[in-house]
């Protein structure tokens, strides 16, 4: 029984799979920067929230306290909403970084002259890791998009 790795490809195919690959490459880029780009929000958020908490003056007047006080979220709700945020931001990061290994993989498999290199192997087992953490992070948005529907 062959490998998957020793099939072999047409021509056509191989310029096939190379546009793919690009492709793929350029779409796990963009995730990348957009899941570094959450991380580096959130980490300013932090910060902006703790420098104002931390700053912001006991205002309390002589009367009677009020009863609702405007722009006051409790650490608790805080941090549970950051730490979905990042949670997200590390799913779109995780799964950028292996749609980019699977092109470099599918490329290396085109361009390779070694037979015994698990070039294929490697990018299909990525691809398929990249599209189960792409599918969660649709199925948790998806769920989130329900659940903010349900409110309305």
């Amino acid at each position: 029984m062959r490998r998957l790795a020793e099939l072999p490809f047409d021509p056509r195919d191989e310029r096939a799979i190379d546009g793919t690959a690009r492709w793929m490459g350029a779409l796990g880029r963009f995730q990348v920067l957009a899941g570094a780009l959450v991380l580096f929000v959130s980490i300013g958020v932090v910060v902006a929230w703790t420098f104002a908490a931390v700053t912001a003056p006991e205002i309390e007047s002589d009367t009677t306290p009020p009863l609702v006080r405007l722009g006051e979220v409790s650490a608790l709700q805080f941090g549970s909403v950051l730490g979905g945020i990042v949670f997200l931001g590390i799913l779109v990061l995780r799964g950028g970084v292996l749609l980019t290994d699977a092109a470099e993989d599918l490329e290396h498999h085109i361009h390779a002259t070694d037979e015994d290199a698990p070039y294929l192997e490697d990018a299909l087992h990525a691809l398929a890791n990249a599209f189960f953490i792409d599918a969660t992070l649709l199925a948790i948005l998806g769920g989130g998009l329900v659940w903010l529907g349900s409110l309305a």
